[in-house]
């Protein structure tokens, strides 16, 4: 019986590994597969790959935390009976994923997201990117400098209590699921692109040739395209119940779940810590790194907020009323506050309008 289970468990790995291959050589594997047309096998593999690849790397994740924690503990139970907070997840990945995304999110935003897309049809280019010759030189500065940004943008958005108003929609997640990390609406992401529009344009990705197959340099592309699909799949894996700190990785180079569990943690001492999305090496470098002390186990930290207007209701109604009306409430009203305290002739000794309960 044993052995079962360590073959089951193995073919389960492979599985999960083999989807993970997919996401990266997706498009790929797709012309490929549309150049045999007349092979049935690859008719099979066409027919497979019209999976968006977004949904081979949530399905990677899902099978990778079951085979890490089990069925009890996995995201995949908590899709069996779903309490409020995971049916705000599955309406937050519904809109993302299934809905037509980028012309509903030019709706959702109010227009903010159709901006963007129009500006940038202007095809005005300010990348510096071709001014570095090597393709390896690109490459890394465009890493390093858009992890940069991700970084900065998120420790904005806890530091200003008006963005903190939308962002705190993705930390009302009471209890940690794979699907939380599309917790997030269309109107938050279109003000996140809005702000960093303009300085993501100044490196963009590498213009120069890749490296030849075969050259001492390709195996700099394998590990660039391997970082690329750890990091997509990654983004779920960071919001599952998987304990793995990743050992010294995860504490220098690479976000994992332990550490990012400690971001959305209730405790105020882990507040303003682990704001990285892929790379450790900014919380290092701007003192924002935390860790567990040691003997706690890091399943056990409580998620969520104190102050929390979100997952209160049980019903899919209640759900989409949240997600399209309450988040936008919340907003407006940590908007009127922040202009009200702006007013010059405000009464002395009103206090101050803008403090909110997590920062």
């Amino acid at each position: 019986m044993k052995q079962l289970k360590l073959l089951g468990w193995s073919c389960g790995f492979l599985f999960a590994c083999g989807l993970v291959v997919a996401v990266r050589w997706h498009s790929e594997l797709r012309s490929f597969a549309g150049a045999h047309r007349d092979v049935g096998f690859y008719l099979l593999l066409a027919v497979l790959l019209m999976i968006p690849a977004k949904f081979l790397a949530l399905t990677a994740a899902y099978l990778l935390e079951l085979l890490g924690v089990g069925w009890s503990r996995s995201s995949l139970r908590m899709l069996w009976r779903p309490q409020a907070s995971v049916r705000l997840d599955i309406v937050a990945i519904l809109t993302m994923l299934v809905l037509p995304q980028r012309h509903l999110g030019y709706l959702l935003s109010f227009g903010v997201l159709y901006a963007i897309d129009a500006y940038a049809a202007q095809h005005i280019n300010i990348s510096l990117t071709h001014f570095l010759s090597a393709w390896v030189l690109q490459v890394l500065c465009f890493v390093l400098f858009q992890s940069f940004l991700r970084y900065w943008m998120h420790r904005t958005e806890h530091a200003i209590p008006a963005l903190w108003a939308l962002h705190k929609f993705h930390h009302s997640a009471d209890r940690l699921a794979i699907l939380t990390s599309a917790r997030q609406t269309q109107f938050t992401k279109g003000l996140e692109e809005g702000l960093v529009f303009l300085p993501a344009g100044l490196l963009t990705g590498p213009t120069a040739a890749l490296p030849v197959v075969g050259t001492p340099l390709f195996m700099a592309a394998l590990v660039y395209f391997t970082y690329q699909t750890f990091i997509l799949v990654n983004g779920y894996l960071v919001h599952s119940n998987l304990r793995t700190g990743y050992g010294w990785i995860g504490r220098w180079l690479l976000v994992s779940p332990h550490m990012h569990r400690l971001h959305h943690a209730t405790d105020p001492a882990y507040h303003h810590k682990n704001f990285s999305f892929d790379l450790v090496i900014w919380d290092r470098l701007f003192g924002t790194y935390a860790a567990c002390p040691p003997g706690t186990e890091v399943t056990q930290v409580p998620v969520g907020l104190d102050d929390n207007p979100f997952n209160q209701h049980s019903t899919l109604l209640g759900a989409l009323r949240e997600y399209f009306i309450t988040t936008l409430v919340v907003f407006w009203r940590e908007l009127r506050r922040g202009l009200v305290a702006c007013v010059p002739a405000r009464r002395a000794g009103q206090p101050e309008p803008w403090v909110h309960g997590r920062p």
